[in-house]
Parts: C-alpha cells; structure tokens; sequence
C-alpha cells in the first residue's frame, strides 16, 4: 500500500511468488480522515483472481477498491497522482505568494479562482495553512511528498518523459527541508517559494 515505483513492485511481487507467497499492490488516495472514515480511494495492480478474492478485505477501506490492472499498474497512477499533489500545491503558492506581495485582497482572487476551470479543492485545504504558515500536524510530511518526486522522476525519465517542471518541485521541497520543515505538512512548501523577507 506504498508508494514505489512499478519496477520495485513487479520485483517484491517476483520475490514473494518465488517464496510460494502472494502479493497483490493497493496503493491509496486519501489520508488521515479518509482512514478514520472508510473512504480511501483505493487502487489495485493484482491479477482478476486476486482482485476478486481481496476486495472484501478492501473494502475495509474504501466503498469500492478500483482494479487498475496487473502488478506495476496501480503503483504508476499513484506516482501519477501524487506528480499532481506537488505541482498543484506548488502552483498554487506561487500564485498566493503574488497577489500578498502585490496587496491584492485575498478574498477576490479566491472567488475568481474558485469560479474558474483552475480551481482544484486542495487550494482551499491548504489556503488557511499558507496564510497562516503553520504546518503542523501534517496529514502527508513534506518529507515524504520530496521522496515521491524522486520515484517520479526516475520513473518517468525512464520512460522518456521531460520532467523539467519536477526538477523545480524537487529544488523547491528539498528548499523546504533545508528550513527545517521535513515533518511538516507538505503546503510548507509554501514558505520556501515565499521565504520571508529580512527584518520583516
């Protein structure tokens, strides 16, 4: 239920199956509150046999666990996914970062953001920490968001992908850690595309 790229995924499965085990990936989407609720959004990389035989195990954690294909499938929508965490979050606090240092009222570039085809709902769960920068207790670290961007990286350069706008979020979040916010939630990110002025 991690997040690793599909080649370690098909490699533990090949090891597991060599052992007489069996294995089965259902990384997911969510966090704390999707645990404490039971609605995960869950992602299955298994075979049609074991995804029929574990989905009522799955469902512990999700109303509907989503067979995405075999072995490797589910861990690449899940890099897929989290790619977007980075650079939506990233977007967005550059774009924050603008309208404060121009003294545009937040409020209205917030409406017009939210009327737009722009708006994702995780500018709204991040807008509160930005503004206030407090970071504390993270559903997601920055540490880890840092982790997934490298295992992006790799696997989509592998795959002859330009990943020119992922060097930048990498640059930004090991900025991130370098200010000593790697155990806080990842919107931290904020403070390193905004860092503070002087004497401020």
């Amino acid at each position: 239920m991690g997040t690793i790229s599909p080649v370690e995924s098909k490699e533990i499965r090949d090891e597991i199956v060599a052992c007489g085990g069996e294995y089965l990936e259902a990384p997911v989407l969510g966090s704390i509150p999707q645990v404490k609720s039971g609605n995960l959004i869950i992602m299955v990389g298994a075979s049609p046999e074991q995804y029929q035989k574990w989905s009522s195990f799955l469902k512990i954690f999700s109303p509907q666990p989503l067979h995405i294909g075999p072995v490797g499938s589910a861990a690449a929508i899940k890099l897929a996914m989290n790619q977007l965490i980075g650079s939506l979050t990233t977007s967005f606090a550059l774009s924050l970062g603008l309208i404060i240092r121009e003294g545009i009222d937040i409020d209205i570039f917030m409406k017009i953001l939210r009327d737009s085809a722009l708006y994702a709902p995780t500018f709204d769960k991040k807008l509160q920490r930005m503004l206030e920068r407090n970071y504390e207790n993270p559903n997601f670290p920055a540490k880890h968001l840092l982790k997934d961007t490298n295992i992006f990286i790799n696997v989509a350069e592998s795959l002859g992908l330009d990943v020119s706008i992922q060097e930048g979020l990498r640059q930004v979040l090991e900025k991130t850690i370098e200010l000593g916010l790697s155990e806080l939630d990842y919107s931290a990110l904020f403070s390193a595309v905004n860092q503070e002025k002087s004497g401020a």
